[in-house]
């Protein structure tokens, strides 16, 4: 895809990958509470590998497009404290509810049969998935308000 066909997909990689940013900080915050060990830390630590590789993935197809791509923020604010696994467990649910909005529109926003529009589906059912691991309910149509 070239620069000029890209245009319009550019500001949704960029919120994309600034929600990706969002993900790596709430899933450090988790994983601090959470501790080394047992079955949710490892659920959380595998889930900070897989938002690290889509950041990363995201920032270098910005780059090929020639953007620059999103920095992180300093800090975040979470929507709810983190004090113990449930809390973790909540603020997991809500951050891949809120992946799954992001590559749903990624999905809408991304021409067919490109590097994007896959990138965004395998993303969305991905992120409706670990929020159903974490104890989200299941819904119709993820990423859909």
């Amino acid at each position: 895809m070239r620069r000029e066909e890209s245009a319009p997909l550019l500001p949704c990689l960029q919120e994309v990958l600034a929600g990706e940013h969002a993900a790596l900080y709430a899933y450090s915050v988790i994983g601090g509470r959470l501790g080394p060990g047992g079955s949710t830390a490892t659920r959380a630590v595998a889930a900070y590998d897989v938002h690290r590789t889509r950041r990363d993935r995201l920032a270098r197809r910005l780059h090929d497009l020639g953007e620059r791509p999103v920095a992180a923020e300093p800090g975040y604010a979470l929507p709810l404290p983190v004090q113990d696994a449930t809390s973790a467990a909540a603020l997991a649910q809500q951050v891949e509810d809120r992946c799954a909005v992001l590559y749903a529109s990624l999905v809408a926003t991304a021409p067919a049969s490109t590097v994007e529009r896959s990138l965004g589906s395998t993303s969305l059912v991905d992120a409706a998935t670990r929020g159903l691991d974490w104890g989200a309910p299941a819904t119709a149509f993820p990423g859909v308000s």
